[in-house]
């Protein structure tokens, strides 16, 4: 369902900022404490008691809430056909460029990246441009889309904040305003608000100019809210030679990409730069659009705040009142000993609440120390997904993690997150026919929360083996979701619900294990037995959803 944008920002506002759900945090704590506690081998309790309070709404759906990136190199993602099979998993928001490396070389007005000596440009599919991407995620339905921090169109420096303005301005700006944007540090001008917005609306040309490809018959805005300024700035060379890779010309250019280990304690590419020039690009970019979200990368804690120790704490010094989020690459993938290249998915399933809690908790704890009081950035992850390089034994264990972990952070109130790919062999192949376990477990969750505005209930469970989240959805359904993270026993579950009642009647998935190995999608069959109290069994290794209509 398409949301209108008044609707889309009622919803939005529902949303509760993660910092201030002290009851989701302290479950976090205490589920995460009893995961560690409790070790690994704990696959012989088999039955849980789980406890839904209908009348305790903690978090909202959002339009932002899930998303994928959209790489510049992969025609396939910009391809409207893709649309129908990414809502059909619950995905409503679309990342762009998409692809790492390349945001902060990229320009969205010329469809290039800033070239410097030894560098080579990646591959741009034809179809990998802003336009064709504002298109396709107006039909999809958010955008979140990451400026140009590292690089100006000459290469001469830094990323300019009259760029990004200007990108602002084709994507959400008034035809009729003719405010200017003015020139940057190298002299290019650019422009008006008004010129942008109304090249968006044209026709193109009969003799190309350069900027046929914006030219989309577009006159009305698109109206995309979250915006982040440069991506994994960490990684600019300022901690050294193991933290390179990711564009910053603010400092000294390299004359290669082998040289960025020598820009080492560079003060030009150092956090405390960073947030100063965040907040020329925030006022530059609100000018323009006072109701978009701007967020800045930060490295996830605690590992990557022990490679890179100071980089958060001086970003949100600096910046912090200029920020409305922080994103965040959040990829666990714990493994087994002896080799240590296999997934060590017990440790995985358990493990991620402790995980997110110490996330939170860092956080918070940096926020309060360097934000004004009362003001503290939303979280995003621009990935959430399973690390890619170790063997995983039961690949099913992604739906399982997906399903389980956005529910997580949906309820703890985290603005978006992105899974790691939109067309690979865990979410939809090439032609669309083949579907992977991480597209079921989107599905999974998309079946229990259905559409944005839909509320998160609070939920819990007596068993780390057992994972419980529910949802009452607009059209009046009750969703339950169970995940069984035992391997090898069915899970013997008890639910009862709290103030309110349920209906007898509804439906049943499956999705697991049984599935998976057989190439099935989600098993649907019909429920019957709900009512306020009632058990169910939940195969090993499979996500269950119980649909039920609620009453007041």
């Amino acid at each position: 369902m398409k949301y209108n944008l008044e609707e889309s920002r009622r919803i939005h506002k529902q949303q509760i900022a993660w910092p201030r759900v002290s009851k989701i945090f302290d479950r976090l704590l205490r589920i995460g404490a009893l995961g560690l506690v409790a070790g690994m081998p704990i696959f012989a309790q088999n039955r849980a008691n789980v406890s839904i309070d209908l009348s305790k709404a903690v978090n909202v759906l959002t339009e932002t809430s899930l998303g994928v990136p959209a790489p510049t190199f992969d025609a396939k993602s910009f391809n409207l056909a893709g649309i129908p099979y990414l809502r059909a998993a619950g995905i409503t928001v679309a990342r762009f460029p998409g692809n790492h490396g390349v945001a902060d070389l990229y320009h969205w007005s010329t469809r290039t990246t800033t070239k410097y000596k030894g560098a080579e440009a990646g591959y741009f599919a034809p179809e990998g441009n802003f336009s064709n991407f504002a298109q396709f995620a107006e039909k999809l339905g958010q955008a979140l889309i990451v400026v140009n921090y590292g690089a100006n169109l000459d290469g001469a420096g830094g990323g300019e904040p009259a760029e990004a303005a200007a990108w602002v301005a084709y994507a959400n700006g008034d035809p009729g305003d003719s405010r200017p944007l003015g020139k940057d540090s190298t002299g290019e001008d650019w422009h008006s608000i008004g010129f942008w917005a109304t090249l968006r609306g044209q026709e193109p040309l009969s003799a190309e100019d350069g900027l046929n490809f914006l030219r989309i018959h577009h006159p009305n805005p698109f109206g995309f809210k979250l915006w982040q300024v440069g991506d994994e700035l960490y990684n600019n060379g300022y901690y050294g030679s193991d933290h390179t890779g990711n564009p910053d010309m603010h400092g000294a250019a390299p004359a290669g990409p082998k040289d960025f280990a020598k820009l080492k304690n560079d003060p030009k590419l150092s956090p405390s730069a960073y947030g100063e020039n965040l907040k020329s690009f925030v006022s530059a970019m609100k000018a323009v659009d006072p109701t978009i979200e701007i967020g800045a990368g930060l490295t996830t804690p605690p590992d990557g705040e022990k490679a890179a120790p100071d980089w958060n704490r001086n970003v949100l010094k600096t910046a912090c009142p200029s920020l409305d989020f922080v994103s965040l690459e959040w990829t666990p993938g714990p493994v087994l000993p002896p080799d240590w290249k296999t997934l060590d998915e017990a440790n995985l399933l358990t493990g991620t609440t402790s995980s997110f809690a110490t996330i939170i908790t860092t956080l918070l704890d940096e926020s309060k120390k360097y934000c004004p009081k009362d003001h503290v950035p939303r979280l995003a992850f621009s990935t959430a997904g399973i690390a890619s390089w170790p063997k995983v034994d039961h690949p099913v264990v992604s739906a399982l993690w997906v399903a389980d972990t956005y529910a997580l952070l949906i309820e703890s109130g985290t603005l978006t997150m992105d899974w790691s790919e939109m067309y690979g062999s865990s979410m939809l192949s090439e032609d669309r026919k083949q579907f992977g376990p991480a597209y079921y477990g989107l599905q999974m969750l998309h079946i229990m929360a259905h559409s944005p505005g839909d509320s998160l209930l609070d939920a819990a469970s007596s068993s780390s083996q057992v994972s419980v989240h529910a949802a009452r959805r607009r059209d009046g359904f009750i969703g339950v979701m169970v995940v069984n993270k035992d391997p090898k026993n069915d899970a013997a579950v008890k639910i009862t619900f709290k103030n309110g009642s349920v209906g007898v009647a509804g439906k049943r998935f499956d999705y697991g294990s049984v599935q998976f190995d057989s190439g099935a999608a989600v098993a649907a069959s019909p429920f019957t037995g709900g009512a306020n109290e009632f058990s169910i069994r939940v195969p090993p290794y499979t996500v269950t959803d119980i649909l039920l209509p609620g009453h007041n």
